[in-house]
């Protein structure tokens, strides 16, 4: 079970909006966003899929929802940005050297973001860690775009700092 410490969840508390609820609203109260990050947490750091959420956190359906819904605002790359620049500041962050890697994933249902290639319908998931292996940019894209591109792409994200 992954829990963050009150310290942690105060450092990121500020971009979660949904936090902020009236209590006079009416119906069923959101489950608190702290919870689900926490839930996000254990998917990401275990690798299993949504629906094995243990039952200690909130259900599944919710959790991926608002997955979903903080990608898709890009909730979740405001707070990695900020936590590495965080990182960065205090020297936490080696980037004299660095390591790009690229992986392909078959997609075979597709999607809009899903790109046909001689292997099929897929994806590529590229990241650039540090020398220590701590992730400093991460991205997917359409399968039939070129890594040379899509590393350009990664080092500007890397360079601009959020």
């Amino acid at each position: 079970m992954i829990r963050l410490a009150d310290g942690q969840w105060e450092r990121i508390r500020k971009h979660f909006p949904e936090e902020h609820i009236a209590d006079g609203r009416p119906g069923r109260k959101p489950i608190a966003a702290r919870q689900v990050l926490e839930a996000v947490l254990w998917i990401l750091n275990t690798g299993a899929q949504w629906h094995m959420l243990p039952q200690c956190y909130p259900n599944y359906k919710t959790v991926h929802r608002r997955f979903q819904s903080w990608c898709r605002s890009e909730v979740l790359r405001r707070i990695l940005t900020d936590i590495a620049n965080e990182l960065r500041d205090k020297g936490a962050l080696d980037e004299e050297e660095c390591f790009i890697d690229a992986t392909f994933a078959m997609a075979k249902g597709g999607g809009a973001e899903i790109g046909p290639t001689r292997r099929g319908k897929g994806l590529k998931i590229m990241a650039i860690v540090d020398r220590h292996g701590l992730p400093l940019s991460v991205s997917t894209h359409a399968a039939n775009h070129h890594e040379v591109r899509l590393g350009a792409a990664l080092l500007r994200f890397l360079h601009d700092r959020g």
